[in-house]
């Protein structure tokens, strides 16, 4: 089988996660692009990759690329992945999807009008200690869920005075930034991928207390599911205190709690205990994310982390905003009704989305 060869396009934080996982899955990291050069020849001498662009543009008319990873800013996601699509290149595009629930819509159109792959990159349901979370959850070995809650409490910066080191467009919210688009996409995700249902509604504060920026620092949101569970989702960048990124998930059963920051563990409580469950531990923790990227395309597969999916979080990350202005209960625009899958593909057997 033919190994798909990959383009990089951003430089950033979230570049050598991807090139470490790209080389793990034993893919062919063909070409990068970034408009700042000593980037470009600092990722082509650590991962010897012979070539590099100064624009996705450039990137995109090379022949020898099959897929993209996309990790520029969030304002960037939505005319970076239709202008890969149109080349034909199959797009995993790093989260937030994008910045208006048009944007989601028009990105999943290119995908499909160019027969190309769109993975949202939710990465963390991807790591080995969430897999394992869910596969006792799969088991009904804690039976239904009641309730979940997921956090991501941190320190938002090297230095909880001073976020210089944060480029200005993760400080505004014009620009997608802030703690509840960049941290709270990754919370809201694994509580409506635990809970394994699409959601209903939202009643949330979303808002700033540590910081002068242009952007919340916090998003505390109650989030009802068409299941009939309900969940919380919270993500706070404070100024001082202790890590947190656990979720815990209550069944009739029994409860579990899982993380992979500060500390890695998959625990499971039962009998008023709390038992350390084994989990595998990938090489690094993008590797799942593009093993699974890499067999939607090899299989013609429908993505784990779908299109319409990353739209869905999108919708649900809106709506605690627009709940968080109103103070009220916002119901998302499929409430009543369950949406349904449309691109016609087959599923993958070994990780369900939802």
């Amino acid at each position: 089988m033919k190994k798909i060869r990959v383009g990089v396009i951003g430089l950033g934080g979230r570049a050598t996660s991807h090139c470490k996982a790209i080389q793990s899955n034993n893919l062919r990291l063909v070409a990068v692009a970034d408009p700042q050069e000593h980037l470009c020849a600092k990722f082509k001498n650590d991962y010897a990759i012979d070539k590099s662009y100064n624009s996705h543009l450039e990137l995109i008319k090379d022949n020898e690329i099959d897929a993209v990873v996309i990790t520029l800013g969030h304002q960037l996601h939505h005319k970076l992945t239709i202008d890969c699509c149109n080349a034909g290149k199959h797009v995993l595009v790093e989260k937030p999807m994008a910045l208006s629930l048009e944007q989601c819509d028009e990105m999943i159109l290119a995908a499909q009008s160019n027969n190309v792959k769109l993975q949202v990159g939710l990465s963390q349901r991807y790591y080995g200690t969430s897999i394992k979370a869910k596969e006792i959850l799969d088991s009904n070995e804690i039976g239904p869920i009641v309730s979940a809650l997921c956090f991501m409490n941190k320190n938002w910066g090297s230095n909880a005075d001073d976020y210089s080191n944060r480029r200005p467009q993760y400080r505004s919210r014009y620009h997608g930034g802030g703690m509840w688009l960049t941290n709270g996409v990754h919370v809201v995700d694994r509580l409506s991928w635990v809970i394994g249902s699409q959601a209903s509604s939202v009643s949330a504060s979303v808002g700033n207390k540590s910081r002068y920026q242009a952007a919340d620092d916090y998003g505390s949101a109650f989030i009802r599911y068409k299941n009939g569970v309900t969940g919380h989702a919270q993500a706070i960048g404070y100024l001082n205190g202790a890590f947190n990124g656990e979720c815990y998930v209550i069944g009739t059963k029994g409860s579990l709690r899982f993380a992979q920051h500060p500390e890695k563990f998959v625990k499971l409580g039962k009998n008023e205990e709390w038992a350390d469950i084994a989990f595998d531990d990938p090489p690094n923790e993008a590797h799942n994310e593009w093993l699974y990227f890499n067999e939607s395309i090899t299989k013609d597969l429908e993505p784990s982390t779908h299109g319409d999916w990353g739209k869905h979080i999108m919708e649900i990350l809106f709506a605690a905003e627009q709940s968080s202005i109103t103070s009220k209960e916002v119901f998302l625009n499929n409430y009543s009704n369950y949406f349904a899958q449309a691109s016609g593909e087959i599923v993958s057997g070994n990780f369900s989305w939802i």
